[in-house]
């Protein structure tokens, strides 16, 4: 069960597809959604930062739908326009669902700004494949998907919830860190209170639980044969795309720096004064002292 890829011809389609959409969605973006103002107060990077992560921005988002349209044709040997378009509705749902877990952490983001982003991903995904299906002509294979057992498979998405719960164990237990960062996350990195996180656990679960599925689904899908060296390998090279949303993040995150008034990082301005380019909050002594930012006896 292998497939057919001409290469130079299929890189040549699918990178001159992906910077086109990525102009596209850079236009959409950039005139139509920010003039929504879906989400204020969003804590995002000044544009004098912005503008030099972009040619690494570009090159993420390029190697994304190159994937996109490689998984495209490993997935469905017999190609069509339908199935290029339905591959791009839940493929491209895939692609942007970690957008839900940036969602749960990050301060004044909007369900409306997600749903927006969401949406703004499938439709982007689908004229990608459009154009892809329409200039690469891929031709069908000669060969079919072997069925999946849906209830044997359903039934082992179980084991999803220690996957999930043993993950964020790692993430918020303290007894790592030290290991490998001096302070993860940062304490100026900004993040919804414990109190907004905690409400917004289930649907975190959920994120996860909808992409480890997916994740499983296209596997059995990409690699017919299946096997456990298959599964190391797809695990191994779709694990570094699935967390490109990781990657563009970082692009337009920006570190909140929370000081108060008299802080000697504030040095004394007026705390609500933004000229400096610097988001200044006044802040609670406990909020502080978990923001480690209490002043020490006898300290400057």
């Amino acid at each position: 069960m292998t497939i057919t890829v001409h290469w130079p011809r299929f890189l040549a389609v699918s990178i001159v597809g992906a910077i086109l959409m990525l102009v596209l969605y850079g236009l959409w973006t950039g005139q139509v959604v920010a003039g929504m103002n879906l989400a204020p107060g969003l804590p995002s990077r000044p544009p004098e930062e912005v503008k030099p992560l972009l040619p690494f921005l570009s090159a993420v988002s390029i190697t994304q739908l190159v994937v996109f349209a490689y998984l495209y044709l490993r997935i469905y040997p017999q190609r069509t326009l339908s199935n290029a378009i339905w591959w791009a509705v839940w493929g491209g749902f895939f692609m942007v669902l970690p957008d839900g877990q940036f969602f749960v952490i990050t301060p004044n983001q909007t369900w409306s700004a997600l749903l927006v982003g969401w949406a703004d991903g499938i439709v982007t995904a689908t004229l990608f494949m459009v154009f892809f299906q329409s200039v690469y002509r891929p031709k069908d294979e000669n060969w079919i998907q072997p069925k999946v057992e849906w209830p044997r498979f359903l039934i082992s998405r179980h084991s999803e919830a220690p996957s999930w719960s043993s993950r964020w164990t790692f993430r918020s237990t303290s007894s790592w860190r030290p290991r490998f960062f001096t302070e993860y996350p940062a304490h100026d990195y900004p993040q919804r209170s414990p109190e907004e996180v905690k409400s917004l656990f289930g649907f975190l679960f959920l994120t996860y639980l909808l992409q480890l599925s997916f994740f499983c689904y296209t596997f059995l899908r990409v690699y017919p044969r299946r096997g456990m060296g298959s599964a190391i390998w797809y695990g191994a090279w779709l694990g570094v795309w699935v967390v490109i949303p990781n990657m563009q993040f970082f692009r337009r995150a920006r570190q909140i720096y929370l000081a108060y008034a008299g802080y000697s990082g504030a040095g004394g301005r007026d705390p609500d004064n933004d000229h400096d380019g610097v988001l200044r909050m006044g802040l609670s002594s406990e909020e502080r002292h978990r923001a480690g930012m209490i002043r020490r006896a006898g300290g400057p």
